[in-house]
């Protein structure tokens, strides 16, 4: 990802607006989409906050097969087994799902919105500086991503 880079955040909700409101200091570029859009070569980095699989899927299939340069994707384990079930069943390979980003961002313990789009956006840097051996990702880490939270109780603020 050369110059500034333009995000395709999918979903909606207040991770996304907070996605929104951070790129444009860094000089990014972004499109917003609640719903399943084409993923193209303007697109560098792609973001899935919807938890909706005939959303989902395609878009992160699309962007995977595309070579977009950073696919990220938020939610639980049990969403993210879901999601790759999901791709396997749709041609997808197990080497492409390896390069997905999911649980997305790094693991600095967000909670809130805003919080949450800074891991992301934090991450989507990494990726761009091949510096993600210095820092650790959220799917990285194994067990709950909420362990101070029992199985249920985690508010998941996308859409």
């Amino acid at each position: 990802m050369d110059g500034s880079p333009h995000l395709l955040l999918v979903g909606d909700g207040p991770v996304v607006e907070a996605l929104r409101a951070l790129c444009g200091p860094l000089g990014w570029t972004t499109t917003v989409s609640a719903v399943q859009v084409p993923v193209g070569p303007e697109h560098d980095a792609v973001v899935v906050t919807s938890h909706h699989d005939e959303v989902d899927g395609p878009v992160i299939r699309d962007a995977l097969a595309a070579g977009t340069a950073y696919v990220g994707a938020m939610g639980s384990r049990a969403t993210q087994g879901r999601r790759r079930e999901w791709l396997l069943d749709h041609g997808v390979t197990q080497d492409a799902i390896a390069t997905l980003h999911a649980p997305i961002g790094l693991d600095i313990g967000a909670q809130a919105p805003g919080e949450i789009a800074l891991a992301i956006l934090a991450e989507v840097v990494a990726v761009r500086r091949d510096a993600t051996t210095a820092v650790a990702s959220v799917s990285d880490r194994g067990g709950a991503i909420h362990p101070d939270l029992a199985p249920g109780e985690a508010y998941c603020p996308g859409g």
